[in-house]
């Protein structure tokens, strides 16, 4: 099968994953946020920051490394495994050690109270995670995405189930904590049962000094950039409120639902598919171009219409209560776009192993990040996400830097290839806009009921928009249209 074809079904059951995951965990997530308050939310949010940070230090670029070298061994995959495992008990222990100092940057508030506990319990999902971190790695590698699709399919469904029993049943906070302990119990138990592959105790210094080589510059960006890119997480319930805080990662959750559909099939599939290909230029170059379109033909319309319906998504699916985050969710689904095809430039440095120029750019990104932050910050959640988005755009000019003086393939050329899909999104979401103007959502609540005639009001904005965009797509003949279709249809009569 050639590379393309193959990068194609990876990316294909990638996103069935991915959409199933998200899907499960989007519905769930709806239902939980019509129990739960904007300060359990809120709570939730801030326990998960010191996870991700953690998860950063456990990984320690490891699993790129692994996926970047052509020839790894036992040696390699057991030496990482066993790194991921102590590395996840020290963050462990110094989050439980650390818990009630972590929680006094909060004592204006009376999370703070609770904070400790709540962040010891949850904080066990990194050694739960850290054994089973190397077989996914290797699945990811050859593209067979089949076995992550049942795992994660199982561990979303049941730990959702589990969460909202609990929040039924009055625990708050808890269910949110027990819904990601037993996420990531089942997914290991699934692991371990359809992945064959099994720990040695082996640990090979001279493996691990070849793999940090690697991903010690993307360890020390992706530190720099979790870091940063939860500043406005750390400090929303301080200097605004924990209820604030609430409102803006429920603005999140429509763009980021997705966005981690869209932006983690492409970074499993695309990574490795390139890294195949790293020593033929020419080649490199092609796929990256027609990545970069057929990235762009499913991710500029989704989230141009997902911004155009902020308000009546939150109205139907969280209740008016929610609708503060309305404009939240609006910046950060536009940021989120423009963050996925500039994410393509940044898989393309991994592939040919220049982690040190995406250090190099990490640092000028971070720059721009908080000074438009911390600008940000004393005008309220609205203004931060708009300083996302500008901040995201500008990331994507420092991200095709390198490709364009490397390669010859940078921003303007880039921008030049998606001019008429960009032309086509908004005249589509221009559609979808006025269809939400002349329609009324309550017209369609009062005589359907509030869920369903809601419901069948969003698919018909997003059915009349989406029909635009196709008839442009095939009339203008964009090329990328023509050859989804044709990848679908070979996929469907191969199956």
């Amino acid at each position: 099968m050639k590379l393309g074809e193959k990068m194609f079904r990876g990316l294909a059951w990638s996103s069935m994953e991915r959409l199933s995951i998200q899907a499960i965990q989007f519905i769930l997530g709806i239902i939980l946020a019509r129990i739960l308050t904007e300060e359990q939310y809120g709570t939730v949010g801030i326990l998960l920051i010191f996870i991700a940070i953690s998860k950063v230090f456990i990984d320690s670029g490891f699993s790129q490394a692994l996926i970047q070298k052509k020839n790894h061994n036992l040696q390699d995959e057991n030496t990482v495994f066993i790194f991921n495992l102590l590395l996840s008990i020290i963050c462990y222990v110094i989050l439980y050690l650390g818990a009630p100092y972590f929680a006094e940057f909060y004592s204006d508030n009376p999370i703070h109270i609770e904070l400790p506990r709540y962040l010891r319990i949850i904080a066990i999902i990194l050694i739960i995670n850290a054994f089973g971190a190397v077989p996914l790695t290797l699945v990811t590698k050859e593209l067979n995405f089949k076995v992550q699709t049942i795992i994660n399919a199982i561990a979303s469904i049941l730990s959702g189930v589990v969460a909202v029993y609990l929040a039924y049943d009055g625990y708050g906070v808890m269910a949110l904590i027990y819904q990601q302990i037993v996420r990531a119990l089942i997914a290991l138990v699934a692991i371990y049962a359809l992945i064959k592959w099994r720990p040695l105790w082996i640990f090979s210094w001279h493996s691990f000094k070849d793999l940090f080589r690697y991903g010690s510059n993307i360890l020390i960006g992706s530190v720099l950039g979790v870091l940063v890119n939860n500043l406005s997480a750390v400090f929303i319930p301080k200097m605004l409120s924990v209820s604030q805080f609430g409102y803006y990662t429920r603005g999140m959750q429509f763009s980021d639902f997705a966005f981690g559909v869209v932006n983690s099939t492409l970074g499993r599939v695309i990574f490795p598919g390139l890294s195949r290909v790293q020593d033929d230029l020419s080649r490199l170059v092609g796929h990256t171009r027609q990545i970069i379109k057929l990235v762009a033909i499913l991710n500029v319309p989704l989230f141009m219409f997902l911004a155009v319906l902020a308000k009546p998504i939150i109205v139907v699916l969280l209740t008016e209560r929610w609708l503060p985050a309305a404009p939240v969710m609006q910046f950060f689904c536009l940021a989120r776009m423009v963050t996925i095809i500039s994410g393509v430039n940044v898989s393309l440095m991994q592939a040919i192993g220049r982690t040190d120029l995406i250090l190099r750019q990490q640092y000028v990104k971070i720059a721009v990040r908080i000074g438009l932050l911390v600008f940000a910050f004393q005008y309220g959640i609205v203004y931060v996400a708009l300083a996302e988005l500008i901040s995201t755009s500008i990331h994507f000019f420092i991200n095709t830097y390198h490709p364009g003086k490397i390669m010859k393939y940078g921003a303007l050329k880039q921008l030049w290839d998606l001019k008429e899909i960009f032309t086509v999104g908004m005249f589509a979401s221009g559609i979808t806009y006025f269809t939400n103007m002349f329609l009324s959502l309550h017209w369609f609540q009062q005589n359907l009921g509030e869920i369903i005639g809601g419901v069948v009001y969003l698919l018909i904005c997003f059915l009349i928009g989406g029909i635009f965009y196709l008839l442009l797509c095939r009339l203008l003949k964009i090329r990328e249209f023509k050859t989804i279709i044709n990848q679908l249809k070979s996929l469907i009569n191969n199956r």
